[in-house]
């Protein structure tokens, strides 16, 4: 069975009748569908205010309450969203400056297979690594840079390709370097062990595309773990048998990447940042209280304290 076309009208007065939701503001609720669409505002973020079992709004659930969540995860995306560029755009410069200095700035270089850790669990992947390499650096016409480079010089640096991939190609590129360039990569981000980097960036690269494509962020958990690390010890994250349960797929664990991979100003300048985003919440009109909603984001109550420690 599929869902019929409804109007807006008839959206409103189905939340109100069926679902029990509280619209005071009919104008405001209009306008807000309009604005965002029903799939987008209620399906996307009704599930805090939902009974399971009945389907129907609880508490008194009013429909500023919704507003409010999805305006909260849209300042968390942008948030989230320019720190992760600022990583993105730091491992770019690193990547190519440590391969240009080992191997030179001929495009040939990126593109032989030789300057890639060639085990056989790689080898697939280079493969493709490499021929997205070359469609860029060889047929490429959507970036003028790229075309400059090509009809004058008649070779592309690795230092101009890499602004061309996207943040999982960069990611992938990491992932099959040669050791000694990795672990030079992992010096500029703080000596991060080479391992934990490519979780790292797997998990930031899904996260990121969440952000870009505005997707529901703050309930969003991937299929990958980041590693335990000293900082849910620290925080004396409870654990599930061996597992600890929060900070290892949600949204606290992009806290916890951020806290090893930015530098030491820049996270405290996020941290700020995010408390500010959660204050500002708070002050709304919302029967979802901070507490549950950390819940939702993986976020244990102590979340704060991450600065007071060192992360080593």
């Amino acid at each position: 069975m599929t869902k019929p076309f409804i109007t807006y009208t008839t959206q409103i007065e189905k939340l109100k009748n069926e679902k029990n939701l509280i619209i005071t503001n009919t104008d405001f609720a209009l306008t807000s569908l309009k604005n965002i669409s029903y799939y987008g505002l209620i399906d996307g973020y009704k599930h805090p205010f939902i009974d399971i079992h009945t389907r129907k709004y609880v508490n008194n659930t009013c429909f500023e309450n919704i507003v409010a969540l999805y305006e909260l995860d849209e300042d968390l995306r942008e948030l989230f969203f320019k720190y992760l560029c600022r990583i993105e755009r730091k491992l770019r410069s690193s990547i190519s400056y440590h391969f240009c200095q080992k191997h030179g700035e001929r495009q040939e270089e990126y593109l032989n297979p030789n300057n890639y850790n060639m085990i056989p669990k790689n080898m697939r992947g280079i493969i493709k690594l490499i021929q997205m390499l070359d469609n860029i650096s060889n047929k490429n016409k959507n970036h003028k840079y790229l075309v400059y480079q090509r009809n004058k010089y008649h070779n592309i640096p690795l230092w101009v390709t890499c602004n061309a991939l996207t943040f999982g190609q960069i990611s992938k590129m990491f992932e099959f370097l040669l050791q000694n360039i990795q672990g030079l990569i992992c010096q500029d981000f703080g000596n991060i062990k080479k391992n934990e980097m490519i979780i790292y960036l797997k998990v930031l690269t899904l996260y990121r595309n969440v952000c870009a494509h505005n997707e529901r962020l703050f309930s969003y958990h991937t299929y990958i773990d980041i590693p335990d690390t000293l900082i849910h010890k620290r925080l004396n994250i409870p654990k599930s048998g061996s597992k600890y349960i929060c900070g290892k797929n949600d949204l606290f664990c992009v806290v916890i990447t951020f806290r090893y991979l930015l530098p030491q100003a820049d996270f405290l300048v996020f941290k700020k940042q995010l408390v500010h985003i959660f204050n500002q919440y708070e002050k709304k009109i919302s029967n979802l209280r901070l507490d549950k909603l950390y819940e939702y984001m993986g976020f244990p109550s102590n979340w704060k304290h991450i600065t007071k420690f060192h992360k080593i």
